[in-house]
């Protein structure tokens, strides 16, 4: 099992792509830039598990959705927190701003289909890995996740501010094979980072500091494009040896 990096920004421009990341071949995790998965490679994907609804993490769902309508034989599941998938089915899939996928049909089944995750309860996901969702301090009924896969465990922030149950979980589930953790402002910017429900480097090293494994590997995404050369500066703050994700990059479960 691994995680593969389509978008790793906290925002998008003409280089920098949103948040997409691929566990496995058969489910995404997020979906901000996901219609830049080749269509072939689309068409495996069964599931997709949403941190929370805000755009930069569901603006490719529905664009995705819309390719798939006439190649599609079996419904995509969406999953995420009961908040999240009501936000999504509110203000996104409503007919309005876009069509509601749970009513358009392919191969006599709906192309799309909800589906809440519970929290703190393992889950099993397509493709032999399985998630636990964990509350994290962020709106739009933000989730990070615990993924297991071939013996290894990683700890997925999502989008959060300083948070405390989902590092109390990974304790009690083992040593992490890594973590997954969001940067979003670097240390200038570090009372816009509270005030939104973020990180900056400082901050994040606060939170690993909770896990109790000085030695995990770390790595960091959600960087405001803008911040990214200012945060990189600040890696030795974050943790020692700490990644930045890029778009491309595959890190296995070990």
């Amino acid at each position: 099992m691994y995680i593969e990096v389509t978008g790793a920004a906290g925002s998008k421009n003409a280089v920098d792509r949103i948040v997409c990341m691929r566990l496995g071949p058969r489910v995404l995790i997020d979906a901000g830039s996901a219609s830049f998965i080749p269509p072939e490679e689309l068409n495996e994907v069964d599931a997709v598990i949403l941190t929370h609804a805000h755009l930069d993490h569901i603006l490719d769902l529905g664009f995705i959705l819309d390719s798939m309508v006439h190649t599609r034989n079996r419904p995509l599941v969406v999953m995420g927190s009961e908040a999240c998938i009501s936000i999504v089915k509110t203000h996104y899939m409503n007919g309005l701003i876009w069509p509601d996928f749970t009513k358009i049909e392919t191969a006599g089944a709906p192309l799309l289909e909800y589906r809440v995750l519970p929290d703190e309860v393992w889950v099993e996901l397509p493709g032999g890995v399985e998630a636990m969702a964990v509350p994290v301090n962020h709106p739009a009924g933000a989730r990070g996740f615990l993924f297991r896969a071939d013996g290894g465990l990683m700890v997925y922030s999502g989008d959060t501010g300083p948070t405390d149950t989902i590092w109390k979980r990974a304790r009690a589930e083992g040593t992490p094979s890594g973590v997954f953790i969001e940067v979003s402002f670097p240390d200038s910017s570090r009372s816009i980072a509270l005030a939104s429900d973020h990180l900056s480097p400082s901050l994040a090293a606060d939170e690993l500091r909770k896990l109790n494994s000085p030695d995990i590997p770390v790595y960091v995404f959600h960087m405001k494009p803008w911040f990214a050369g200012e945060i990189a500066a600040e890696a030795d703050v974050i943790h020692p040896g700490t990644v930045f994700l890029n778009q491309g990059d595959v890190i296995p479960f070990r």
